[in-house]
């Protein structure tokens, strides 16, 4: 048996039967200690369920149940990829094993939903875009590690244990807090809890005027960052202080789009987010992020078949700006850079417009660069290298963003192209594998019950192949292969006709 097993920031001691998470001892009973140590010891394979109660429970009867709620209690601790399911087979151990010396690890936070404190249900969406701002800006520092909306904002509304919250989401620091806002003036509260030992490392209270709101963030941001490393420079700090707009009510559109342009989100959601993105373009014209967001909305529309040759125009257009307006936002620059790249038209197998594979690029590494610890920055780089074709550094983007929201809503995209990155690979049953997590983590994915009907396609597996695309179509119902053939951004040719080949042969319209 090995002294360890290390995974990212999570490492396995059999010996001492413990779970460290960056470098601290997580809590985990010993059954499921016993179910880990199992699916680790087999990770190169699916393990059915009889052999893991054979393992866990050797000799003794019990429900299948039992091993359903150990799974549960592992996937809080390491993620929801970490083990995938297997239809009809058992389970799977995902997780990388790490093959280089950690870098030194960085203070861990998670920012959590602030309450509002307004009396009005309707401000609940400028409370959510204050933290969301507040939360890029701490990523942007470099300082710390910080875990992203996605995953902290699942506490929404419920009362919460900070202890808790610090072993579920693997964090050393949460921070919390209120906002109230009536007229025109605004009072928000933060405090930042030591998780492990619920000890107040700061608190403090900040009120101004709606015009300081975006002064406001930068104090509470700077407080909890010189609050973890007093030490940091005065140069890192000013990576938070870019503005996104000064018109606050472009703003205001702005963090009301946010909730419709995740995955999952059905079509009514993604054209309201698309329309509240197009007013506060209006009010301000020059917003980069808005643009941005309305490049990444245009992709949405467009992979999904209900999007137009506008949408590929706009979406182009809104990129373009974006880059030539703001250089050094890492959120504009992975947004637009992934639309450059994913976004364009073929006719006749020709590029007629977009595919701009290789501004795409600098974009993203300019964006890495800036905020390696950003969520949207490593999803955007997993996506855009699976679509030119480099499978294995996509996933590693892909499992950094998993880290960075381990319990997103939108897990199952990530899993997704985690999936699409396989089959770039040649992984198909890996591709399988993470296709069919995706669609038990939402059923209603269309991304990944299309990457399922095309892996089922690829392993030669016809009549569950045309079952997955019977699916899909009851999703997507106006689906073509003509159609998302001259859309698709993947860059080999080949590739692109093997594709549209195994999606007709499952029964979708040409």
């Amino acid at each position: 048996m090995a002294n360890s097993h290390r995974f990212d920031h999570f490492e396995v001691l059999p010996e001492q039967r413990q779970l460290l998470v960056d470098g601290q001892a997580a809590v985990l009973g010993a059954r499921a200690f016993d179910l880990l140590l199992a699916l680790i010891e087999h990770r190169d394979r699916v393990v059915g369920k009889d052999e893991l109660m054979a393992l866990v429970w050797p000799g003794a009867v019990v429900e299948e149940n039992n091993l359903t709620v150990q799974i549960s209690a592992l996937r809080k601790l390491l993620g929801a990829q970490a083990v995938a399911t297997v239809a009809g087979r058992g389970y799977r151990f995902t997780l990388t094993p790490s093959t280089t010396a950690n870098a030194p690890e960085l203070p861990t936070i998670a920012v959590l939903p602030f309450t509002n404190m307004s009396g009005d249900p309707e401000q609940e969406y400028f409370a959510d875009g204050m933290v969301d701002d507040i939360l890029t800006a701490l990523a942007r520092t470099g300082i710390v590690f910080v875990i992203a909306r996605n995953s902290s904002f699942i506490y929404k509304g419920r009362a919460v244990d900070i202890r808790q919250v610090g072993r579920e989401l693997g964090v050393r620091y949460v921070l919390e807090g209120s906002i109230r806002r009536a007229d025109n003036r605004i009072r928000v509260a933060g405090q930042l809890i030591e998780a492990e030992s619920g000890r107040h490392i700061w608190a403090d209270r900040f009120e101004g005027t709606l015009e300081d709101v975006f002064e406001l963030q930068d104090r509470i941001t700077e407080s909890v960052v010189f609050a973890v490393d007093p030490g940091v420079r005065r140069a890192e700090l000013e990576r938070i202080r870019a503005k996104p707009t000064s018109n606050l009510q472009a703003y205001d559109y702005l963090i009301q789009a946010l909730p419709g342009l995740l995955p999952g989100t059905s079509k009514a959601e993604k054209d309201g987010s698309s329309s509240l993105i197009r007013r506060a373009l209006a009010m301000d014209p020059g917003f980069s992020l808005a643009k941005a967001l309305g490049a990444f909305a245009c992709i949405q529309r467009v992979i999904d078949g209900y999007g137009v040759a506008d949408d590929v125009k706009s979406g182009l257009r809104f990129a373009e700006e974006a880059l030539a307006d703001h250089k050094d936002n890492p959120v504009t620059l992975s947004m637009a850079g992934l639309a450059l790249g994913s976004l364009g038209y073929r006719a006749l197998g020709f590029r007629v417009l977009g595919f701009r594979y290789e501004e795409a690029l600098r974009a993203i590494d300019r964006a890495l660069s800036l905020s390696p610890n950003l969520f949207s920055v490593r999803f955007a780089a997993g996506m855009l290298l699976s679509v030119v074709g480099e499978g294995d550094e996509a996933i590693i983007h892909f499992e950094r963003a998993m880290r960075l929201s381990p319990l997103d809503p939108g897990m199952s995209a990530l899993m997704a192209g985690t999936g699409a990155a396989h089959v770039v690979c040649g992984r198909y049953e890996d591709a399988l594998v993470a296709a069919r997590h995706a669609i038990e983590i939402d059923p209603n994915y269309t991304g990944a019950h299309r990457l399922l009907t095309i892996v089922l396609g690829l392993l030669g597996r016809a009549e569950e192949a045309k079952l997955a695309a019977q699916r899909m179509l009851e999703l997507l119902p106006d689906f073509t292969v003509s159609r998302y053939s001259s859309v698709l951004p993947v860059k080999d040719a080949s590739w692109r006709k093997r594709l549209a080949t195994v999606l007709l042969a499952a029964g979708v319209p040409n």
